[in-house]
């Protein structure tokens, strides 16, 4: 068997940047529970902020030739971190409030953080578990 193809930079940045992403959204909801709004505003920017070095990796795979299903699943990403910049930072749309509103968003979040898993599954070296586990095939 040959051996797997090493993690190269973006890699490595897709998988922190994963990481982050999850860990952040878990941050938030717990921030939320207790009532910490500031907490919540400071930890929804840093997730937001996650969308540049995801959107470098995204340019670099684009430029590598990745899968087009691949990049696609950039694309659900990036319009779930739009969809959640323009409701909570530009409307300050309450769309939380009423599952008529709120269901279509915990849809669009689940999309979005199964393509992240799809995407880190993908890596040289599979990631599973929003990357917290390392799985190696190496012989």
């Amino acid at each position: 068997m040959e051996p797997m193809a090493a993690l190269t930079f973006y890699d490595w940045l897709f998988i922190i940047s994963a990481i982050l992403f999850n860990l952040l959204i878990a941050g938030i909801f717990i921030a939320q529970k207790h009532g910490r709004e500031g907490w919540v505003n400071t930890l929804g920017r840093l997730w937001l902020l996650l969308s540049f070095p995801l959107l470098a990796v995204f340019i670099n795979y684009a430029l590598l030739g990745k899968a087009d299903w691949l990049l696609a699943l950039f694309w659900v990403i990036f319009f779930y971190m739009l969809v959640e910049f323009v409701l909570d930072y530009v409307l300050k749309f309450d769309f939380r409030a009423r599952w008529l509103t709120h269901a279509p968003y915990i849809l669009l979040e689940y999309v979005a953080l199964f393509s992240i898993i799809a995407i880190a599954i993908n890596q040289p070296h599979p990631w599973l578990g929003g990357g917290c586990l390392f799985l190696d095939t190496d012989g």
